[in-house]
């Protein structure tokens, strides 16, 4: 049996590695790693050359263009980033196989979060419209499917974009750091993540289910969080509303998810005081994070 994750060397795509290295294979398109496969996935004729060769039983997509401002200006390069990968897949793939994909809180508009699976979507920026967009394909694409919505991840990353580096890199160099005050949604422990979707495969789970940590929190609070558990001055964290940024693309306020569905199965995620401490005991597991 083959399992294959496309979309490697991101935060995520990593992680099922330092996790699951045995059980996939793993591709990347920019960030080389000796025994991952190189794939453009916005490509029709590699991916299903790729496919076909594997005939993946499960394929997990962690590809995507998640920059919230660039997808709103550059729209057709986000289309064909997002949507246009999912398309490829899903034409590729047998009604055997399960499509595992990661989709976002941004799929609301945020004036009444934290949303339940059952909540009706409502997008306010083009990159919530795209997520929308690949949840559709997806389910109406008959292909067994596991729609992973999420949001906040954080941990080790090779590239160093996750808000936690943000904030770490920002303090640790004893700058100010503005973070939006008015911003709700759930920090999640990538480790976490993986390993509930690791479950949820396991007892061949299947729709659309919230993948989030406990803790319903403004952005700004989150960042200071970070601060306190690893020794930076979270003074320096400056709280402002989300209007005094002025970005491209709107954000919804009082977004995040709520897990209960996935605590039904009798998962549960780390808060972020323990998470933190896993971070702490685990930096040294792979030196390439240090």
């Amino acid at each position: 049996m083959t399992n294959l994750v496309i979309g490697g060397s991101g935060l995520v795509g990593y992680e099922f590695y330092r996790q699951k290295k045995d059980n996939y294979k793993f591709t990347y398109k920019s960030q080389k790693i000796n025994s991952f496969i190189e794939l453009d996935a916005t490509c029709f004729e590699e991916t299903k050359k790729l496919i076909n060769k594997l005939s993946p039983e499960i394929v997990i997509v962690t590809a995507a263009m998640p920059d919230v401002n660039k997808c709103e200006i550059e729209k057709e390069l986000a289309f064909k980033t997002n949507v246009g990968i999912i398309e490829n897949i899903i034409k590729c793939l047998s009604k055997k196989s399960k499509i595992v994909f990661f989709s976002s809180d941004y799929v609301f508009d945020g004036n009444s979060g934290p949303y339940s699976e059952k909540d009706k979507t409502n997008p306010i920026n083009y990159y919530g419209e795209l997520k929308v967009s690949c949840e559709r394909k997806i389910i109406n694409s008959g292909i067994k499917h596991l729609i992973i919505r999420t949001t906040g991840i954080f941990g080790w990353e090779m590239a160093r974009k996750n808000f936690f580096y943000r904030v770490f890199d920002t303090l640790s160099s004893g700058k100010e750091l503005f973070v939006p005050n008015d911003q709700f949604g759930n920090p999640t422990y990538v480790k976490d993540l993986v390993s509930t979707i690791e479950k949820m495969l396991n007892q061949d789970c299947e729709g659309i289910y919230n993948v989030v940590g406990e803790e319903w929190i403004a952005r700004d609070n989150f960042a200071r969080n970070i601060a306190k558990s690893f020794g930076l001055n979270d003074t320096l964290i400056i709280g402002k509303p989300t209007k005094y940024f002025k970005n491209i693309a709107p954000r919804p306020l009082k977004a995040g998810l709520r897990s209960d569905k996935i605590r039904k199965l009798g998962i549960s995620i780390k808060s972020m005081d323990q998470a933190f401490e896993d971070m702490k005991n685990r930096k040294s597991i792979d030196d390439r994070y240090t």
